[in-house]
């Protein structure tokens, strides 16, 4: 009976996440209260107790800091931190279990974690060059938070848990974040005068080494990998730069792009390009794609600075991160994991954004180390993962920034009395 109402939870989750329209929907106000669903219904890891004597070997000695990490950072080592009194995230709130907004977003979040961290060695500690903590601890922290959301918890955050601040290469106690988003590409299934623009799966061999003018040029045609064709250049080189899409076709039916590979080359940004040629205005994917609107004689010289090419797969999923879970909106964040470990919690203050891509205020959010990206690099460095479509977009802008962010950590001595092992 158990097995079966977590099935349906699960299904239920699933459900609500899927693409079929959902997209436009993505901002965080849609988002269903977590209270919705009921502790029993929730699947708890298995224990099974490992010595506790043990525990404070599964703990750094001392807090991460220049001295015990290979990275000397040129800002203040990271401190246990509690939240002040009185909270501002709601004058009526004077706890930090009040202030976190949770949703069946977060409860989904933290279950991806907890599938990950069992798969890892527990005893191997990641994030060596700031976090230096053992998987066993990410595990454990993710568990106990799932508890506590179900009020299974004999204490509050601010008794179980350490808030680690995450500094950044460009300020002392705050990280640095963007954003990224599945952008929703126009498809058919035939070429024409105007759907020209070939979408790629991965090949094989030799050809998965052409350049992006290469392949441009019509280096891969005639040998069966294109899912479909677009009728936007630039859209589609933006899809490359998510490494994921929504494909729309023409019949109305719509189907996630998904990471297959990429032809090898390395990343080149052609928003410096456009400022070595003269170019003063904002780097934002929005006004590099206005200007390359604009300025179509120009466009393929442009997108072929970046020799990089992106290759996609159908699939019936949300795009994938790192860690093989599904994205989730407003809630995944891709990582430097030498600093920040996959599998680890953090808490944030994030804008909240409407629909009309307006900031209407804050949330304190849980967010989930998933995901890596080639430019997300050094200390306190963060990618935050909006949505699909338009409006996904648009939030990136709102979220790039520096923001308040903790790593969330469990205390050792509630460790060791919660049995310290999975």
């Amino acid at each position: 009976m158990k097995v079966n109402r977590v099935s349906r939870v699960l299904s239920l989750v699933s459900t609500a996440l899927c693409v079929g329209g959902w997209y436009a929907e993505a901002l965080q106000a849609d988002v269903l209260p977590w209270s919705n669903y009921h502790a029993p219904e929730i699947a708890l890891p298995l224990y099974q107790p490992t010595d506790r004597a043990k525990a404070e070997a599964f703990f750094p000695l001392n807090i991460p800091s220049a001295q015990t990490a290979k990275f000397v950072p040129k800002h203040a080592a990271p401190l246990p931190t509690f939240f002040p009194e009185q909270q501002t995230c709601n004058p009526s709130h004077f706890s930090l279990d009040a202030c976190i907004l949770k949703t069946v977003a977060s409860q989904e979040g933290l279950l991806q974690q907890i599938t990950y961290l069992r798969s890892r060695n527990p005893q191997r500690r990641e994030g060596a060059h700031w976090a230096n903590l053992p998987n066993q601890v990410l595990l454990q922290t993710a568990v106990e938070l799932m508890r506590w959301g179900h009020g299974q918890a004999p204490y509050t955050l601010q008794e179980g848990f350490n808030l680690l601040e995450i500094p950044s290469a460009k300020h002392t106690s705050q990280a640095q974040y963007t954003g990224y988003f599945t952008p929703v590409v126009e498809v058919q299934t035939w070429p024409d005068a105007q759907y020209r623009y070939p979408i790629y799966s991965s090949p094989v061999g030799a050809d998965s080494n052409f350049s992006r003018a290469e392949i441009d040029a019509g280096a891969l045609q005639g040998k069966g990998l294109e899912i479909g064709w677009t009728n936007d250049l630039v859209n589609l080189y933006f899809a490359h730069i998510q490494g994921s899409a929504i494909a729309r076709f023409t019949d109305g039916q719509e189907v996630f792009l998904d990471y297959a590979g990429t032809n090898n080359k390395q990343h080149i940004s052609i928003g410096e390009y456009l400022q070595n040629q003269g170019y003063q205005g904002s780097l934002s994917n929005a006004k590099m794609r206005q200007w390359l609107y604009q300025h179509p004689e120009r466009m393929t010289e442009v997108l072929h600075q970046n020799p990089r090419y992106v290759f996609f797969k159908k699939t019936n999923t949300r795009p994938k991160t790192s860690i093989g879970s599904e994205v989730i909106p407003w809630h995944t964040v891709a990582v430097d994991d030498n600093f920040i470990p996959l599998g680890s919690v953090l808490l944030a203050e994030i804008p909240r954004v409407s629909r009309q891509g307006e900031i209407v205020g804050s949330d304190w959010r849980l967010l989930f180390a998933q995901d890596r990206g080639q430019a997300i690099k050094g200390p306190g460095r963060l990618d935050f993962y909006t949505g699909f479509g338009p409006a996904a977009e648009q939030a990136t802008y709102h979220v790039t920034g520096l923001r308040k962010s903790y790593l969330m950590v469990l205390k050792p001595e509630v460790f060791r009395k919660s049995g310290a092992g999975l």
